[in-house]
């Protein structure tokens, strides 16, 4: 195995889908009014994931995996980075030669960092695994002090995710309570594979609770499973260990490394040789119903007929029973459409919500139809876990994501925001970080960086005559002109459909016909320390399909 098939590795299923090649810019100034970020504010311990795919030299169908990554990042506030991170990889393994295991864990290393004024930063962090030497880009954008969006920015793979500020002294008595959970990845075949659920911590970290699975478009007897001893979530350091127990078979066992930001949130990544997955877990003591009012939701999924989908709207809820109005628009292997009525109804137990939504679009034996659909919930402080489970079936891919209780309507003027997209197109995933500012009148400027499965963009402009637009119930757009591929084509207008969070974020998908499916998020930044620009509740949005779909659809 050559060096250069050594280095392939982590990060994915995450960010936009334009640009994959070197086209010119004609501005790669820091755009104003947005400034002010230095180094200084990249300062401290992170806890970070990410997640993607990892390419080897040969780029194709069968010589890419899915990976993820979740670790710590150390940064001393002028330029200097120490990394502790788990790594589950096949193709690492494999570049490696660990015949083995393709988990790896407690790796370490080191680098270095630099910001722009904008909060972009980028930087390289060299570990060791397996004793091969393996440098990481990585590319980022800061909200605040706090933390940011974060992607991998090197020629041997790509992915996304988050980081935040790790909260010090977090013992086993922090996390009495009930968190719920998202974690998605693939089987050990290759197939997709998402689990959602809730679990209630004691002073000694068991756990009892409830799960739900898909694997690949099957939820058939995985859902509502009951977990059963020796479920536990113990503290540890660097990373606590979260066993899962449930009556499913194969699947009936997974074992993560927990990874604390703080009380409330915790990043997990598995660590056994089941499957492939990472995700989140967040607190939901006290919020054990389904909440009331209007709600923003985004989620993914796919199959090798349709290619990737990703789907996001708005809803009502009555709080009690019913979702009495909403809107969905889709994006399905690069087919838009629009769902003007969703209705639905939901019946909740102990934590666990059975959420069922009428007039949505969604992948049923190999086509798209708008029908009813229905979804196992988890609500939490600040969001609602989602996963399909109708079991529509089997390779119809893995349908989740999450909704969001909505308590702003617009995106801001005159602000800075960081940006995090990720998707497919025909050359394969992209991952995308940008920072731009809005002004008064609907337009807005800034620079952006991508990675198309190793296919590098840093410093480019959105270009003249970018703009967004609110609508009055949180449902806006945003646009960018003549953004270019690596082939250095004309794409056309991307247009990002935005769903307003709260007032510091938004999450988003795209649907412009050109091709590319992707979704992400927006967060507001303030370069003053710890702000309301920092959102621990919402995780980046990655797009729950296989890398290898949008791959095989090019071959």
């Amino acid at each position: 195995m050559s060096a250069r098939n050594a280095i392939v590795l982590l990060l994915a299923l995450s960010t936009l889908l334009f640009l994959a090649g070197c086209g010119s810019s004609s501005n790669k100034s820091t755009p104003p009014p947005t400034g002010g970020f230095t180094a200084s504010n990249f300062n401290g311990t992170y806890v970070f994931s990410f997640s993607g795919t990892d390419v080897t030299s040969s780029s194709t169908a069968s010589s890419a995996s899915f990976f993820a990554v979740v670790g710590t990042l150390s940064a001393n506030g002028s330029g200097a980075l120490t990394a502790t991170m788990d790594i589950n990889d096949p193709e690492l393994a494999a570049a490696v030669n660990s015949t083995t295991t393709n988990v790896f864990t407690g790796v370490t290393g080191s680098g270095n960092y630099k910001v722009t004024s904008d909060g972009r930063g980028t930087g390289t962090v060299t570990v060791s695994v397996n004793g091969t030497s393996v440098p990481l880009g990585i590319d980022f954008v800061l909200s605040s002090n706090s933390g940011g969006l974060i992607t991998r920015f090197d020629q041997f793979g790509t992915g996304s995710g988050s980081f935040d500020l790790q909260a010090s002294g977090i013992t086993q008595s922090n996390l009495v309570g009930s968190y719920s959970f998202g974690v998605n990845g693939i089987d050990s075949t290759g197939n997709p594979l998402g689990t959602v659920g809730s679990i209630t911590l004691d002073a000694s970290g068991n756990a009892t609770g409830t799960e739900d699975l898909n694997d690949n478009g099957s939820s058939s007897n995985l859902t509502a499973l009951a977990l059963a001893s020796p479920s536990a979530l113990t503290v540890g350091s660097p990373s606590g260990v979260l066993n899962l127990t449930a009556s499913a078979g194969l699947l009936s066992s997974f074992t993560f490394d927990a990874w604390v930001i703080d009380a409330s949130h915790i990043k997990l990544i598995e660590t056994d040789s089941t499957a492939v997955l990472a995700g989140d877990a967040f607190v939901s003591t006290g919020q054990t119903s389904f909440p009331s009012g209007a709600l923003a939701f985004t989620m993914s999924g796919g199959n090798s007929t349709i290619g990737p989908f990703v789907t996001g709207g708005l809803l009502t809820s009555d709080g009690t029973s019913a979702i009495s109005s909403g809107t969905e628009d889709v994006n399905a292997g690069g087919s838009i459409a629009n769902s003007p009525s969703v209705t639905g109804s939901f019946t909740s137990a102990s934590g666990r919500t059975e959420l069922t939504l009428s007039g949505i679009y969604n992948i049923v034996g190999g086509t798209v139809a708008n029908n009813t659909y229905s979804f196992a919930a988890y609500p939490y402080n600040g969001g609602i876990e989602l996963l399909e489970i109708d079991s529509a079936g089997a390779g119809d891919g893995t349908l989740g994501g999450a909704a969001y209780p909505q308590t702003s309507t617009s995106l801001a003027a005159s602000q800075g925001y960081g940006l995090n997209l990720s998707g497919a197109n025909s050359n394969g995933e992209v991952d995308m970080i940008a920072e731009f500012s809005t002004d008064s009148s609907g337009g807005l400027s800034g620079l952006y960086d991508a990675n198309n499965e190793g296919a590098l963009v840093p410093d480019e402009s959105l270009g003249s005559g970018a703009t967004y637009a609110n609508n009055s119930n949180g449902r806006g757009t945003i646009s960018f002109p003549n953004l270019q591929t690596n082939s250095n084509s004309v794409l056309g207008q991307i247009i990002l459909t935005f769903y307003a969070v709260n007032s510091s974020t938004l999450v988003f998908i795209e649907t412009d016909a050109n091709g590319q499916v992707a979704s992400g998020i927006l967060e507001q930044q303030s370069s003053a320390g710890s702000s309301s620009a920092a959102s621990p509740h919402i995780a980046v949005a990655r797009p729950m399909f296989h890398p290898h779909v949008a791959r095989q659809k090019k071959n």
